[in-house]
């Protein structure tokens, strides 16, 4: 299990290489380092790509972040929550949005009811692994 920041960066850029992944993975590694863990509850797509900057395309970003949550570089947790007329939002669990993506229907996790037009409304959101707040202390 990787355990510090060498090893992590060592790690990428054997799976990576010079592709742009590894400067992706670099810069997000730099951000999760250097921002304070209890700033980074809830950090969207968007914000990796402001990390990043414009040089990427969605394509590698998408295939960075993917691989950051992997179990084999497990730095980030992805979680899902949806969200109604851009205020009430409730957290989903991975289960939760695993059946929905089975069965093609959501169930409100506090209401109980059929959300229509779910995969509208559903986002996912990232958070620091433990890996990462061990990293960083």
């Amino acid at each position: 299990m990787l355990a510090s920041k060498e090893e992590v960066i060592n790690q990428i850029y054997e799976d990576w290489g010079d592709n742009p992944q590894s400067e992706i993975c670099f810069a997000v590694l730099d951000y999760l380092l250097r921002v304070p863990v209890k700033n980074l509850f809830h950090i969207t797509y968007g914000s990796f790509k402001k990390v990043v900057g414009q040089n990427y395309t969605n394509d590698d970003v998408l295939k960075a972040i993917q691989y950051l949550c992997g179990e084999r570089m497990n730095l980030l947790e992805m979680n899902f929550e949806i969200i109604e007329n851009d205020e009430n939002i409730f957290i989903l669990s991975k289960e939760e949005v695993k059946i929905a993506q089975e069965t093609g229907q959501l169930i409100h996790p506090e209401t109980g009811k059929l959300v229509n037009n779910f995969k509208e409304k559903v986002f996912v959101y990232f958070q620091p692994s433990s890996l990462v707040k061990s990293i960083a202390q």
